[in-house]
């Protein structure tokens, strides 16, 4: 009867694990295909915000992208307002931002914790840049 019992224990157990690996490898696909559309938004902003063509310092300015697990933006975007739809690309950044700090929640993300300062912009050779 023991032998009996100890087969069911260990048969249990067997069967736990083999679930549990299962689960871990799924949650990785999820994180994978979650980063994909991640990636996927941010060269979207990237492309809208490509044309940087300026007339002066006053056409250029840069904005928070992203949520770091600590707080604070993984990065910023410059771009010039004479060609570049400020509302859409704050709406693009909003979902992008979003996304990521849902992902870092859902995957118990950690970051550096280091604090971004936002870039000195100005219209160097017709293009925004940072100073």
């Amino acid at each position: 009867m023991k032998t009996l019992i100890s087969k069911f224990i260990i048969l249990g157990f067997v069967l736990f694990m083999s679930c549990a690996k299962e689960d871990v490898a799924d949650n990785g696909s999820f994180a994978i295909a979650d980063d994909k559309k991640l990636e996927v938004l941010g060269k979207e902003i990237e492309e809208f915000a490509k044309n940087k063509a300026c007339t002066g310092g006053d056409n250029c300015r840069s904005m928070a992208v992203g949520s770091k697990p600590c707080g604070g933006p993984t990065s910023y975007i410059i771009y010039s307002l004479s060609k570049t739809d400020e509302k859409v690309l704050s709406e693009k950044v909003k979902q992008y931002t979003d996304l990521q700090k849902e992902l870092n929640i859902k995957y118990n993300r950690i970051s550096d914790c280091s604090l971004l300062i936002p870039p000195t912009v100005d219209c160097l050779n017709g293009v925004c840049t940072s100073k």
